[in-house]
């Protein structure tokens, strides 16, 4: 196994506080905030405000991490987002992927990255639409205290072994990704650490093992694209022959 942390520019973008579920949830530029904080109870969250005079208000809770994945080559096999726990856990998140930071690492969180999601229409949820890379966790089942674990999809593995960087925007999964205001008045939100985190041990990472290249060299003038088995054993299952790599 092996472990890739995100990088240092990761943070977080609000929606602006608007009248309407709608407008604050497809605000298409937020306000970049957290690009430099350890933490924030806000990770990923919704807000539903009473107004004066009557009436509701509304913002949503976006936080962005990208992974450079350029050194990965082979098959990825297994992945796990891992991102440890902070202050609250009355929301619900979940993983997705995102084309913030220039779609490549290349550029800074902007505001218009609010809504750089892949998949993403406004007015519509997005199951079924969204490329998920974790699975939703919901509400009191996010740990304040420890690592928690977004089991990789397909399409996490994927583009892990075929970009040069994997970018997740991390949401919440109730109201947010499912496109549901919110019934009552507060902020459901999930806290974590973004990786200026003094040290690693809180840094958001991934966990992952690429498959063993097995056996790869020319035997009597063959190349081994042409061999599939030696004495019935598959290639890929053949690390040594007679304990010469």
């Amino acid at each position: 196994m092996a472990d890739l942390y995100g990088n240092a520019a990761d943070g977080m973008i609000v929606s602006a506080i608007d009248a309407t579920w709608a407008n604050a949830r497809d605000d298409s530029s937020g306000t970049v905030t957290q690009v430099s904080s350890s933490a924030s109870g806000q990770f990923a969250g919704v807000a539903k405000f009473a107004s004066r005079g009557g009436g509701s208000t509304y913002r949503v809770y976006r936080s962005y991490i990208w992974f450079d994945t350029s050194g990965i080559t082979g098959t990825v096999n297994s992945a796990t987002i891992k991102v440890y726990g902070f202050s609250t856990n009355d929301g619900s998140i979940i993983a997705v992927k995102s084309t913030a930071f220039g779609g490549d690492g290349s550029a800074s969180l902007a505001a218009g990255d609010l809504d750089a999601i892949t998949g993403y229409s406004a007015g519509s949820s997005l199951a079924g639409n969204a490329t998920t890379y974790g699975p939703q966790i919901l509400t009191s089942s996010w740990s304040t205290s420890g690592y928690n674990d977004f089991t990789g999809t397909s399409d996490l593995r994927a583009d892990m072994q075929n970009n040069d960087a994997v970018i997740i925007c991390f949401m919440n999964y109730t109201n947010d990704y499912l496109n549901s205001a919110p019934g009552s008045a507060g902020v459901l939100d999930c806290g974590a650490y973004y990786t200026n985190s003094t040290g690693t041990s809180k840094d958001p990472y991934i966990e992952y093992e690429v498959a063993a290249a097995g056996y790869g060299d020319t035997v009597i003038g063959v190349a081994p694209a042409n061999i599939a088995t030696v004495k019935g054993v598959a290639t890929a299952n053949i690390e040594t022959v007679i304990g010469v790599d």
